[in-house]
């Protein structure tokens, strides 16, 4: 069974003729990040057994010549691996605004905390006076147990 990325979305499980259907029409490229298990990591399409059946298109007619194909690496088809020591430190020392998991793609995630921080805890002090210091206490947690336990960044590129 096999998963891939779409718009961000990962799609899945599909079977093999589901996947060759989906190249076929052109609902997914070769440059579509896929994964089955036994990989890695998620991976082009280009870069799996799944290519290996694909027709190659005839050349067009006055076309100009091809730029020559080389063979890379995986990483030259992703950004840079960011360091998870700039993970962490952001976690613990910037945590409550969201900032590591801006760093790491993380949006959504990130999101939350800032306005959790920024509008929600002073909110929260002057209404109840304890429970702001409370809800900061719990931000600081939770960024404590992501920069413990993430490992990898929003797209699945693990952390160097």
């Amino acid at each position: 069974m096999w998963y891939y990325e779409q718009s961000g979305n990962r799609i899945g499980p599909v079977d093999e003729a589901t996947m060759l259907s989906l190249i076929a029409n052109r609902t997914i490229s070769i440059d579509t990040l896929v994964w089955t298990n036994g990989m890695a990591n998620w991976t082009p399409l280009q870069q799996t057994q799944l290519a290996a059946g694909l027709p190659v298109p005839p050349p067009t007619p006055y076309s100009a010549p091809a730029a020559p194909q080389y063979h890379s690496t995986p990483s030259q088809h992703h950004p840079a691996a960011k360091d998870r020591v700039a993970y962490v430190l952001l976690a613990i020392f910037l945590g409550e605004l969201g900032i590591h998991n801006f760093y790491a793609g993380y949006t959504n995630r990130a999101v939350i905390q800032l306005v959790a921080c920024i509008v929600g805890i002073p909110i929260i002090a002057i209404m109840t006076c304890g429970i702001g210091l409370v809800l900061y206490a719990a931000l600081w947690i939770w960024n404590i147990i992501e920069a413990c336990t993430v490992t990898q960044d929003a797209n699945g590129v693990r952390f160097k």
